[in-house]
């Protein structure tokens, strides 16, 4: 018995390996046949996603549709105040009065400052005691000339004196004028910087006042872009302060000459700023708005860009009902606010695939789960990069 399985052993071990091996490639047809007459009974004899009937995957579409857009040019701007000024005064004394406290609004003409004035207020008092008396002494000599008794020569001389003592007058009250500093335009008044008794002299810094009832908004624009750049043109600012708001205006000014360092030419946008949201020496970004124009165009999360080109999948009728994915190469122009211009492709009212792009394929049979129709309206340009 031994000698036999020392004889037919290894025999007997490759002939039970092969039994087993039949029988697994058995099993795995069984399974097949099953799974293949299940598929045969599902209602519209769907094989699988794709395939007619129900299987035929959802997408979202969005029509393609007129939009404007503009020849964009982004820059950084300066916001400075309408009118602005600081506070300083024109002689050297110390500081009597001053009217007005650190944020406060004050109208054109008030006084906001007053210097120490005892001694040009004696001079402007002696000055008019003069000059009532030269005009006093004018009026009779006056009539002393009219009735003849005295000389054009004489008249003259007392003229002039009467003249010279109402100059003195005048000089008088210039020199009280410019110890009262007023507000020149209606504004609001920044950080006070000094105090009353302090010695000041010209130049030295009281306070601010600024109109900020609109901004002038400075920036530069390369002298290769002047062509379009003119006043009228629609400008939309941002401030990183305001990252949710933008600020709308127009060009101003644009000036005269091109730096022949930078080659730029400054221009100049007025923003409304009624709410006074803006401050000078605000940085910000500046989307000039030229040539405004209406173009077809589609969101640019349907266009898929291959090295040959862009395209998209348009939604055609397929043979036998039902709708189809179809590639479609289009030529696109300006990209701005996550829409794109459509130069040539598509026409108005195509749809095309904004949600699954990636896993479409030419000729696939669609579900549409709904439109997404592109936002009308105004896109802002940027650069494509």
């Amino acid at each position: 018995m031994l000698g036999f399985f020392k004889r037919y052993g290894f025999a007997a071990v490759v002939a039970a390996g092969l039994a087993l091996m039949t029988l697994v490639v058995a099993g795995k047809s069984l399974f097949s046949a099953v799974g293949e007459q299940a598929s045969a009974s599902a209602p519209g004899g769907a094989k699988g996603p794709g395939g007619p009937g129900g299987g035929a995957p959802s997408v979202v579409v969005a029509s393609a549709g007129m939009h404007t857009f503009t020849d964009g040019l982004q820059v950084l701007g300066t916001a400075q105040a309408r009118e602005s000024i600081v506070l300083t005064p024109k002689v050297a004394d110390t500081i009597r009065l001053i009217r007005f406290d650190s944020g406060d609004r004050v109208r054109r003409g008030q006084v906001l400052v007053e210097m120490s004035n005892v001694e040009q207020a004696a001079d402007l008092a002696e000055a008019r005691a003069s000059n009532d008396a030269a005009q006093e002494e004018l009026r009779r000599y006056q009539e002393l000339y009219d009735r003849g008794f005295a000389s054009q020569a004489r008249l003259d001389t007392v003229r002039a004196a009467a003249d010279a003592a109402a100059a003195r007058v005048n000089a008088g009250g210039s020199r009280i004028a410019d110890r009262t500093i007023t507000a020149p335009f209606s504004g609001v008044v920044g950080l006070r910087t000094a105090s009353p008794g302090q010695y000041m002299r010209p130049g030295d810094q009281i306070g601010t006042l600024d109109d900020i009832s609109e901004i002038k908004l400075d920036f530069d624009v390369p002298e290769t872009r002047v062509s379009s750049i003119a006043p009228g043109v629609e400008i939309v600012a941002r401030a990183s302060a305001y990252p949710d708001r933008t600020f709308q205006g127009r060009i101003d000014t644009v000036d005269s000459r091109v730096d022949p360092t930078t080659r730029t030419v400054r221009v100049r946008a007025m923003l409304p700023n009624s709410d006074e949201m803006l401050r000078p020496g605000m940085l910000m970004t500046v989307d000039v708005r030229s040539n405004p124009r209406q173009a077809l165009a589609i969101p640019e999360i349907a266009i898929l860009d291959q090295a040959d080109g862009a395209y998209v999948y348009r939604i055609s009728a397929r043979e036998g009902g039902g709708q189809q994915a179809e590639l479609v190469r289009i030529q696109t122009g300006q990209r701005s606010g996550g829409m794109a211009e459509v130069l040539d492709g598509l026409g108005a009212g195509d749809r095309v695939v904004t949600e699954g792009v990636q896993s479409m394929r030419p000729g696939l049979p669609v579900q549409v789960a709904g439109d997404a129709p592109a936002e009308a309206g105004a896109a802002e340009l940027r650069p494509r990069g």
